[in-house]
């Protein structure tokens, strides 16, 4: 399109605007259509007399007038939003009217953009660091001050596209859903204002329509290319696993709207694998990119006056804003105008130059070498917490670990939720072969890599299908199809991790089948080895045989373990007498199996120690199994041990086994929290629902973090009747006769509401009946997150980019539904453990996968200026609006149905129909550690379930509805099978439907006899006692 044309077309919006926004009110009035005029005291009597024309014009004169504000609103809105460059707010009602004036805007922002005399009312292009000299280190500052203080003269904006454009290459762009040419510019060239570049780019493509554009339309779009990068060398990049083409842009080049370089730069090119690259979007792992030059970047450091930014940037775009003269402004951590560029002002990310990023809060003992203590850590963690869930009273949790703990329990998370199915699998796999074969093969060592399990032989031996190998090297796959659930002893109680190899796979030894070893070579790392043994021996779960005694060192693991695990001084050597007798005593004979396994630890060797020396004869001289062995840590090696030699860089050499692996190992620090967590998991402490102090408005201001109304909006239960201001309205004792709960949990389940809550609750949340109807829809317009069960997510808007990677970005999701304040990008960055360049990139393919909001639309996730907190408060953060997520709706449902007391028990009912499972299930495996910060959703909402499942299973007893009481409880139990209140409802649920046998098996087994580790069952809680005793199960008589 000529400029003559847009001019023209731009003429035809400005004067169609004049007439409707100023000449409407003239035309109105000339015809003397002014209701304003009419004496109120006549419509009396226009409404009850004969019409003869009045009231009619009165009425058209009125609609007029209304329609033409509504007009004139728009396209004040419109023609704001345009200046300022920001989208429109939406007003409910008037999305026609202000579609129609925002493409008068747009279509009159055509004569302003072409005409030089008004270009200054819009937002300059921004200005490219071409565009001055490159600064020298040593003088950063004064030039950029010297600049700001420099009067800018605005230029013409046609003189300005025509020098870009001598410049500029362009790229396909393909339009998708929710774009237009405005938001294109903004996004790709980082200015709304110069959409009018792409329309005389593509003027046969838009037909003389650019406020009218289709998905799938495919456009020029100019593509800036830094001058004389041809006369910069070219490097090579070697393609990794995961890479894209914008992701190597943006890491290499600073931009990742640069791809196309890479890509005509390396079509020539003849891979490893004989092809070419053919498709920027197919590239393979190995391939060699070659990455065009590019002028070096110099850091730019903040200087006392920082000019302001244009009011929009491309994604990525690492070029200086053009200074302002007059404004200065504080460096701060975020991006100034809340766009999302990959690095700030060109500053290279040098610190952070992978994507990935360790964690400060990593404990390197728990990771690599170390991974299955990790998941050995977190088997006895989950073991704790079901154990701890048998104590907790309705309406309270289990006081999650200290903050001074979070550390460990991250990294036990991280890598122990990889590690743990290893473990299991491992497990399992060596107790099915101790029931097939008669024999058992003498196993040295097992190598276990991320997919299979490979043991190494002493002797030749045959092992069944499905393992495969030969005589002594045999492997069997982690998923192979074997009896998991056997009644067997573990056949090699003492295996321990020393190492992992280059590979990646990690090497247990069998420490029984060795006998003696002696850790050898750094004093300090061969320490860490045996604090590192001691432990992984007192959790692993084929280890529940094995007494582990350290002597002189490790201290700190005292806690750990006490059932297993022992330490002693370096002057308490009365146990090794202990142990003499018991391994000489008993039959001596091959064959025999003992029942109990032991593991000397002990530090600075065994010479000098006469009982140690006694134990170390003992096993050598065993004819039999002995089932113990010594480790030695420092010592002087004696003829027959197996030395274990670790250097400073912590090698690990075992030279019998021909070994050679990074050794294991943990520091006193480690040790010590490793303790510390698994002691602290022991207790049961109850501790009220946490609330969120910061919540500022809406209904998380009036709830605890489950959902419940605060203690400040409720009025505690009266004696007797509660009345109907409560969820439970008869007197808690007829509730207690009717359920197997406790006065004390209607108190802390069913206060009372104070009168005024219920009209504000409702006012809080206004949408909340939407929301749900729209949840429960066939097809929902808006995205859905699922936390209230195995963790999914469903969206309407591209999902190209995230397809193999959806569990990521389902996880970002949850990060952002669940920060409903907002968060920045170094806090995503953190918390997905990502550098905040890639943040930048992954928060641009959850937004196109979110989609547009069809409520308001603009995207799901707005960048971080235009989220409500920037807008708001002031304050850049990334926020997604209308993302509809099922445990949100589960607690908002919960706080309006206890504000209306007793008659709100149908929202619980349809709170209850949305928990499919186990709340934060099938997690991506190494992430969510973010999820143990903060609130603790992971370990409220369980608890959040079973005490609405208990209200209604409660009610449910107390009115003869069996159905509702059935669902309630097996709805709790799902969601919580370890919780005793879930477990208990069960029990009386199925003792009322006629189902007494069944009652009673899982009163005696899921109760009575419950153990959730590998020891007898504890005494019965103090509740599920009083339960017990209450309901009369303590008299049943045992059938069994």
């Amino acid at each position: 399109m000529s400029n003559l044309r847009q001019r023209l077309r731009g003429l035809a919006a400005t004067i169609a605007i004049l007439l409707l926004v100023g000449g409407t009110p003239v035309l109105l009035v000339a015809i003397r259509a002014t209701p304003w005029h009419q004496d109120l005291g006549d419509l009396g009597d226009l409404l009850t007399s004969p019409d003869d024309g009045t009231l009619v014009m009165v009425m058209i004169a009125v609609v007029a007038w209304a329609a033409w504000a509504v007009m004139a609103l728009s396209v004040l809105f419109a023609a704001t939003a345009q200046v300022r460059g920001i989208s429109a707010p939406k007003l409910p009602g008037l999305a026609i009217p202000q579609g129609v004036a925002g493409r008068l805007v747009a279509m009159a922002a055509l004569l302003f953009v072409a005409v030089p005399a008004v270009t200054a009312a819009f937002p300059a292009p921004p200005a490219h660091s071409i565009a001055a000299p490159p600064v020298d280190a040593p003088q950063k500052s004064a030039p950029a001050v010297a600049l700001a203080q420099t009067p800018i003269q605005a230029a013409p904006a046609a003189p300005v596209v025509d020098a870009l454009m001598a410049d500029e290459d362009t790229i396909d762009y393909t339009v998708k859903r929710g774009d237009s040419l405005w938001k294109i510019a903004d996004r790709l060239l980082g200015d709304g204002a110069r959409y009018v570049e792409i329309v005389d780019l593509n003027a046969d493509v838009l037909g003389g329509h650019p406020d009218f554009i289709t998905a799938g339309t495919v456009l020029r779009v100019p593509h800036t290319v830094e001058p004389h990068a041809g006369d910069q060398p070219s490097e090579t990049y070697v393609v990794e696993p995961g890479d894209t083409l914008s992701e190597i842009a943006l890491d290499e080049l600073g931009d990742p709207m640069r791809y196309p370089e890479i890509y005509e730069a390396s079509r020539d090119t003849v891979q490893n694998d004989g092809t070419h690259l053919e498709d920027p979007d197919v590239i393979r792992p190995g391939w060699k990119l070659t990455i065009p030059g590019t002028a070096p970047r110099e850091p730019i450091e903040p200087v006392e006056a920082v000019p302001d930014p244009p009011s929009h940037r491309s994604e990525g775009a690492t070029h200086p804003a053009a200074p302002t003269p007059g404004h200065t402004r504080e460096p701060t951590a975020e991006p100034y105008d809340g766009a999302e560029p990959t690095q700030v002002a060109g500053v290279d990310d040098a610190a952070n130059p992978t994507d990935d990023v360790t964690p400060g809060w990593l404990l390197p003992g728990l990771t690599g070498a170390g991974a299955l203590l990790a998941g050995a850590l977190l088997l006895a963690l989950r073991r704790h917490r079901s154990t701890q869930l048998r104590f907790r009273r309705p309406g309270h949790i289990i006081a999650p670990p200290p903050p001074e703990l979070r550390a460990v329990e991250k990294t036990t998370q991280l890598a122990g939720a990889v590690m743990a199915p290893r473990l299991e699998a491992l497990d399992a796999a060596l107790r099915w072969l101790a029931t097939v074969m008669s024999t058992l093969p003498a196993v040295t060592s097992v190598e276990l890599t991320p997919d299979t399990l490979i043991l190494h032989l002493a002797q030749d031996s045959a092992l069944p299908a499905p393992w495969e190998g030969n005589e002594k090297t045999w492997s069997l796959a982690l998923d192979a199809a074997i009896p998991t659930d056997l009644d067997q002893f573990a056949p090699y109680p003492l295996l321990v991790t020393v190492g992992q190899s280059v590979d990646q796979h990690l090497w247990l030894l069998n420490l029984e089948h060795l006998g003696v070893v002696s850790v050898t070579g750094d004093p300090e790392n061969a320490e860490a080895i045996g604090r590192y043994v001691a432990a992984e021996l007192a959790l692993n779960p084929w280890s529940d045989l094995v007494d582990v005694d350290i002597l002189g060192l490790g201290a700190e693991l005292a806690t750990i373990a006490p059932v297993r695990l022992h330490h002693h001084s370096d002057g308490d050597l009365t146990f090794l007498d202990r142990l003499a007798r018991h391994l000489t005593s008993g039959p001596r004979l091959p064959g025999h199996d003992p029942e109990q396994f032991h593991a000397v630890v002990s530090a600075n060797g065994v010479g000098g120690r006469t009982p140690v020396r006694q134990i170390v004869k003992i096993i050598r001289a065993h004819p039999g199994r002995p089932g113990a062995a010594v480790i030695a840590v420092n010592s002087t090696p004696e003829p027959g041990d197996v030395i274990l030699e670790v250097t400073p860089d912590s090698r690990l050499r075992v030279s019998s086994l021909n070994l050679d692996v990074t050794a294991a190992g943990l520091t006193a620090e480690e040790a010590a929290v490793c303790a510390a967590i698994v002691e602290v998991t022991r207790d049961a402490e109850n501790a009220p629902m946490p609330v969120d102090d910061t919540a500022e408005e809406g209904w998380r201001r009036r709830t605890d973090v489950a959902g419940a109304l605060r203690t400040a909006l409720v009025e505690p239960r009266p004696d007797g009747p509660a009345g109907e201001g409560s969820l439970l309205p008869l007197p808690a004792m007829q509730y207690a006769d009717a359920a197997p709960t406790t006065a004390q949990d209607i108190e802390a389940l069913a206060p009372v509401a104070a009168p005024e809550t219920r009209t504000s609750a409702e006012a809080a949340d206004p949408t909340l009946d939407q929301d749900i109807a729209l949840w429960l829809a066939p097809e929902c317009p808006l995205p859905k997150l699922v936390l209230l069960g195995p963790v999914r997510a469903r969206a309407h808007g591209d999902v190209s980019g995230i397809a193999k990677r959806k569990p990521f970005y389902t996880e970002l999701l949850a990060y952002l539904a669940l920060h409903p304040a907002g968060t920045t990008s170094s806090e995503i960055a953190d918390a997905m453990s990502i550098t905040t360049k890639r943040a930048y990139v992954d928060l641009k393919m959850l937004r196109s996968w979110l989609g547009t909001n069809p409520r308001t639309g603009v995207d799901h996730l707005p960048s971080a200026k235009q989220s409500r907190a920037a807008i708001e408060r002031g304050t850049p953060s990334y926020q997604v609006d209308d993302v509809l997520v099922d445990l949100d709706l589960f607690r908002r449902l919960r706080m309006r149905a206890q504000s209306r007391g007793a008659a709100g028990l149908k929202d619980l009912q349809t709170a209850l129909r949305l928990v499919t499972g186990e709340p934060f299930t099938q997690l991506r495996p190494v992430g969510w550690t973010w999820l143990l910060e903060g609130e603790r959703l992971d370990h409220v909402m369980g608890c959040a379930v079973v005490d609405v499942a208990h209200i209604l299973t409660t009610h449910a007893l107390s009115v003869g509805d069996l159905d509702l009481a059935r669902f309630s409880a097996e709805t709790a139990y799902r969601a919580a099978p370890y919780d005793e209140t879930s477990r208990l409802d069960l029990v009386e649920v199925a003792a009322v439907t006629g189902h007494a046998d069944l009652a009673e098996r899982q009163l005696i087994d899921g109760v009575f006899n419950r153990s959730d580790d590998d020891l007898g069952p504890v005494d019965l809680p103090p509740r599920t006692a009083t339960v017990v005793r209450q309901r009369g199960w303590d008299r049943r008589p045992s059938r069994r």
